[in-house]
């Protein structure tokens, strides 16, 4: 497993380069992260015009909401959708939670990064990583939803002692994998209606899995009670 230090415009980030999934223990210490917080997963894709004002609104409470109570998210690390807003909204509210990138080397870049040498299903070469992560872990495959194994996996291992779920926001059918993985781990889901696609979707199916709760992304509110009561958190207790 390798290491490397990405420079962006106007920070450095920490990338690591594990070769097997049971490496993600000596990944969060060459992280220099702790093992035992609250791990959000975000997950989720493109952000649709329609649901836009919804979905930051929804991303501006997770975000807030991560960075009171010390919770780690673990999204999907690339410049754009969902992925990308997490670490904007991280950066320009300057929240201290931690935050980790888990995507696929091989389909992404960054600057002085591998430059693409074949043309891309999605009609790009690479995906730039998002700059305002502070954290990276890139894994083995070759195409996106190879990297939804590890994510779950990292999930359990980085919430040692605490609980962890699962938040959706739009997503396709890269996101219905992650959905179906964190349900056979037992991991709750959150989908967050009026983003669109599956999570709207899934607020539609009366016969939902019971790990599945639905709330609209706009409830600002709910959306905190919900996350609070999935992960266990006393919200008049902040984490030191």
């Amino acid at each position: 497993m390798r290491s490397q230090t990405i420079e962006f415009a106007d920070r450095k980030t920490l990338c690591i380069f594990p070769d097997a999934r049971l490496q993600l223990p000596q990944a969060l210490t060459e992280l220099n992260l702790e093992t035992g917080y609250p791990v959000i997963v975000l997950i989720g894709g493109a952000i649709e015009d329609r649901e836009a004002l919804a979905t930051d609104r929804a991303i501006h409470t997770i975000a807030k909401l991560a960075h009171e109570m010390k919770i780690m998210v673990i999204c999907g690390g690339t410049d754009m959708g969902v992925m990308a807003e997490i670490g904007q909204v991280r950066s320009q509210n300057r929240y201290t939670f931690p935050l980790v990138g888990i995507t696929l080397e091989d389909l992404v870049t960054w600057p002085g990064g591998p430059e693409s040498k074949k043309f891309l299903w999605w009609g790009k070469e690479r995906w730039q990583l998002e700059p305002h992560y502070p954290y990276f872990i890139l894994v083995p495959g070759s195409q996106f939803g190879d990297e939804s194994p590890w994510i779950m996996e990292a999930a359990t291992v980085f919430s040692q002692g605490f609980q962890s779920i699962t938040v959706l926001i739009n997503g396709g059918e890269i996101s219905r994998k992650d959905v179906q993985l964190s349900l056979e781990e037992g991991r709750p889901v959150v989908a967050l209606s009026r983003t669109g696609r599956l999570a709207d979707e899934i607020s539609r199916d009366l016969d939902r899995n019971g790990l599945i709760s639905v709330v609209s992304a706009n409830a600002e509110e709910r959306i905190t009670e919900v996350i609070y009561k999935l992960l266990n958190i006393d919200p008049t207790h902040v984490r030191a």
